[in-house]
């Protein structure tokens, strides 16, 4: 369902700026869209698609015709546009119904600037999941839920290895965000939630320890990884993992949308889940946030919009679609599936949210740059100490 016909040039109404294409993001989105318009017949939208959405919204903003709103990650990424005064103070939304009691402290930290509201955080994604293969686990005789650590885990890996004719985990490192994926998860699993937010607020420098410790467990997870790692994308190794390739699986939980989609590979028979090794009680997140502009033509059809965005209504249209669950506690999630709502339950019982680095939420978006080039650095030398080096200035830098 495509609106960019009636996108309005100035005037009354709302446009939206948006990337979520065709797949999964693009039913999200056309399930919020229509039912923001059943709603609200009264308010005209429109929406755009920009592949480069963040280079877009800066040239527009630079010219003095911002979008309404936009769909962006928010938290640190979008530190430069509050430091620049342009983010639309949208405290009053949150504030005016029942939002701000239904949403747990993570999503609302991702919101807020300097005590103000800045975003309405629309989805969740969990960062923290390492998937099994129940039959594979049951034959090399590991209990996935029994690891306590990372450290603990690569003990596993590398019996696996030594012990068994299968892979432990495979490991896709073609592009370095999958591999900083890993690296962020495995600090939060081993120093726990109190070092990971000292190294992402500043203070990188007296975590270094953490760091050099973090980044030697990934080294010895890709010691016993597959000889194609370098080489090997996100996709393509999703695929083999469903092809019974590997015992474990670590990834985000976008990655179950393939399984559910497999007649071959059924949810607690053939695959499964727990947290990542010692981030259990942890809901290590991205997310995806409707933003407003400082200054908009139309603030009471803006409001609307951004209430719609964070109601219980519209975030089970748009995560049901999109195989997320939404950052509201209070959403009906009985239609979604047994995956997703065992997601729910795990994020409405844990004590933290963490702030993913990978996904630019925890980090500012030239911290981000600089952290996987360090990464891209490290798949190349596997020089633990240098790049630690590189990673504390990517995080000290201001």
């Amino acid at each position: 369902m495509s609106r960019a016909s009636s996108v309005r040039s100035g005037g009354d109404g709302v446009e939206l700026l948006h990337r979520l294409v065709g797949g999964d993001g693009g039913a999200a989105l056309d399930a919020l869209l229509e039912g923001f318009e059943r709603r609200h017949p009264d308010v005209s939208l429109g929406d755009v698609t920009d592949e480069n959405l963040s280079l877009e919204v800066k040239s527009r903003i630079l010219k003095e015709n911002p979008p309404d709103v936009w769909i962006e990650w928010p938290g640190k990424n979008l530190q430069p546009y509050d430091d620049a005064s342009v983010l639309g103070d949208v405290t009053e939304v949150w504030e005016s119904g029942d939002m701000e009691r239904n949403y747990l402290d993570g999503p609302k930290t991702a919101s807020k600037f300097d005590g103000a509201y800045r975003a309405v955080p629309l989805n969740i994604h969990r960062i923290n999941n390492l998937f099994f293969n129940v039959d594979l686990a049951d034959e090399v005789g590991v209990d996935p839920a029994s690891i306590d650590s990372p450290r603990a885990f690569a003990d596993e890996l590398q019996r696996i290895d030594r012990e068994t004719d299968h892979v432990g985990m495979l490991f896709p490192m073609k592009n370095p965000w999958t591999v900083l994926q890993v690296w962020e998860t495995v600090l939060l699993g081993e120093h726990g939630h109190d070092t990971y937010v000292g190294i992402t607020d500043d203070s990188a420098s007296a975590h270094r320890r953490a760091i050099v410790d973090a980044l030697d467990i990934v080294k010895q997870y890709s010691q016993v990884a597959t000889d194609d790692k370098l080489y090997m994308a996100l996709t393509d190794a999703n695929d083999r993992f469903i092809e019974g390739e590997s015992v474990f699986f670590h990834q985000g939980d976008w990655a179950a949308g393939a399984y559910s989609e497999s007649d071959r590979f059924r949810y607690h028979e053939d695959w499964d889940h727990v947290p990542f090794p010692g981030t259990e009680n942890l809901y290590a997140m991205n997310m995806d946030a409707v933003i407003s502009a400082a200054v908009v033509d139309d603030p009471e059809a803006v409001s609307k919009f951004l209430a719609y965005a964070g109601s219980p209504d519209g975030q089970k249209r748009f995560n049901q679609k999109k195989g997320s669950i939404p950052p509201r506690t209070d959403v009906d999630t009985s239609t979604f599936t047994p995956f997703l709502q065992e997601q729910q339950q795990a994020f409405q019982h844990s004590r933290a949210q963490p702030l993913s680095i990978t996904h630019g939420i925890g980090v500012r978006p030239a911290q981000l740059i600089e952290l996987k080039t360090a990464i891209s650095t490290f798949v190349s030398t596997w020089d633990v100490d240098a790049v630690a080096d590189d990673i504390v200035a990517a995080f000290d830098a201001t």
